[in-house]
């Protein structure tokens, strides 16, 4: 009777690890995929806002969703964005004025941030008994019918503080209008992380500024990119480095831009 021969203990051990170092060959370039996959996912929900943010001021003469008052209608209150009691699709009632046009779209939170968050915390949420599970991402830039105007030295007022309507930028693709945010703070960047999905800059850099997580060099979270969807709604790869170039993308005034 003719016996099958099987493998010995030396083959499989040598299968086992050619198949080991084909997966430490592969898995670099299969992060990258997944993490190229969010980053694209987090681009097409900032689209979406711009859409809404469109439909919005064509059904309210051309104005801005007040940036404090948009996504919640408890103003500034902090940090709604991560908690699941105040998930707007349960409690319509706490729901802002753009929320009527974002409702049931599912483009409320990019992946990466969902990830990032969780690991890194909530630093402007001391207190906050609830977890940091996040409902949503997006923060509006607060000089569009805000109240960012206050942060800025009073002879610089006038240019900004009616600035109500579309309008009234003239420079809609150089302006951003919704923007991706850390949940933490990065010295000599920000001193503030996503709080109340209103994002206020200022030049000296301590303020908030955009995130920092997507293509992060060397897994460093605090030098990577984000993206931001601008008023004339176009999305794009935007750096919060160097420092103060958020403040460049969110000043809606007249050239110069103002420093101080």
């Amino acid at each position: 009777m003719k016996r099958t021969r099987g493998f010995t203990l030396i083959e499989l051990l040598v299968v086992i690890s050619i198949i080991a170092i084909l997966l430490a060959i592969l898995m670099p370039g299969l992060q990258k995929v997944k993490e190229q996959a969010r980053f694209m996912s987090c681009r097409s929900n900032l689209r979406n806002y711009g859409v809404a943010a469109r439909l919005y001021s064509d059904d309210n003469e051309g104005d801005f969703p007040y940036s404090f008052t948009w996504l919640y209608n408890r103003g500034g209150v902090n940090c709604n964005w991560h908690t699941a009691r105040n998930n707007l699709e349960t409690h319509p009632e706490l729901a802002g004025v753009m929320w009527p046009y974002l409702k049931g779209l599912g483009v409320h939170l990019c992946p990466s941030f969902d990830v990032v968050a969780r690991r890194m915390g909530c630093q402007r949420c001391g207190g906050n008994p609830d977890p940091v599970e996040p409902q949503y991402g997006y923060t509006m830039n607060s000089y569009l019918n805000g109240d960012a105007w206050n942060s800025v030295p009073s002879q610089f007022h006038t240019k900004i503080k009616d600035i109500k309507k579309e309008s009234q930028v003239k420079r809609p693709a150089e302006v951003f209008y919704f923007a991706e945010e850390n949940s933490w703070s990065i010295p000599g960047l920000n001193n503030a992380g996503i709080n109340d999905n209103n994002l206020r800059t200022t030049p000296p850099c301590n303020t908030d500024s955009f995130a920092t997580f997507h293509k992060a060099p060397g897994r460093d979270l605090n030098r990577g990119v984000c993206n931001a969807v601008f008023i004339d709604g176009h999305v794009q790869e935007v750096s919060a480095w160097p420092e103060g170039n958020t403040w460049l993308y969110a000043w809606p005034g007249d050239r110069p831009i103002p420093m101080w």
